[in-house]
């Protein structure tokens, strides 16, 4: 299968291209050819030597999503391919501050890389992706349902994007093009390492947690290898929302000892 895949040189990002890769194989019977940016080019390259030797064909390129070039450049790119057959627009971060202190140039670049980038992504990938009759998924976040401080920009900036989804969703549905949102939890990576590395701080989360553990990457990229997938053929304008339970439990964290109701 043919990918562009945004944000893959590290944690869910690089999962997801090696099982994009691992997928094209025992799917297709065919390597991935497969468009990967980041803004971390090194890293980037040496996954592009990993995943060549194992079999795929990658143009990996150090690009910037929060420029509003970027974007078409690298769906132009994916024309050595001769087309599309899946976008994950995976590239983000966050920079944590509370909304009083928040600053405006910080608030435009997290929206422009975390909701701008995807429509930019997927305009520009329109053609391919309705001559394939591809997809295409967004990494959102558990975020954009359930506020989170101190996170001004990012929470809202994924709530945008959720909607950016079913936008694409409903428009582009009648071009055979499927659009779905992939929203991880507490999720290890290098991003998160120094939260996860103080075993108190660790197990408080994972207390929260029905599952009683912190998701890996892997657990992201099996959840993509389902919405890219043939399986997921009439799956559209869906949030799939992989936290191991834990935005469902809220009550539970409550003590409710004593309570009988009103």
């Amino acid at each position: 299968m043919r990918f562009l895949l945004t944000g893959a040189a590290r944690g869910i990002g690089r999962a997801m291209a090696e099982r994009l890769a691992r997928d094209s194989i025992q799917r297709h019977g065919a390597p991935a050819r497969m468009v990967l940016a980041d803004v971390h080019g090194d890293e980037l390259e040496q996954l592009a030597v990993q995943l060549r030797s194992e079999g795929a064909e990658v143009i990996a390129l150090t690009a910037d999503l929060a420029d509003a070039q970027a974007p078409a450049r690298l769906v132009q790119a994916a024309n050595a391919f001769g087309g599309l057959d899946a976008v994950v627009s995976n590239a983000g971060f966050a920079i944590p501050s509370p909304l009083l202190s928040a600053r405006v140039d910080d608030w435009d670049k997290v929206f422009a890389v975390h909701v701008r980038a995807a429509w930019l992504l997927g305009q520009a990938a329109h053609p391919l992706l309705k001559a394939a009759r591809g997809c295409i998924v967004l990494t959102t976040s558990i975020s954009g349902t359930h506020p989170t401080a101190p996170l001004a920009a990012y929470s809202p900036s994924k709530a945008a994007a959720l909607m950016l989804v079913k936008q694409m969703a409903l428009e582009w549905g009648p071009d055979g093009i499927r659009a779905n949102a992939l929203s991880p939890g507490i999720t290890e990576t290098p991003g998160t390492a120094p939260v996860y590395a103080d075993p108190q701080s660790r197990a408080q989360r994972e207390a929260r947690v029905p599952l009683r553990r912190i998701a890996q990457a892997e657990d992201m990229a099996n959840a993509l290898s389902f919405l890219v997938g043939p399986d997921a053929g009439y799956v559209n304008g869906t949030e799939l929302l992989v936290d191991g339970g834990l935005s469902t439990g809220l009550m539970g964290s409550l003590n409710m000892g004593g309570w009988q109701g009103r």
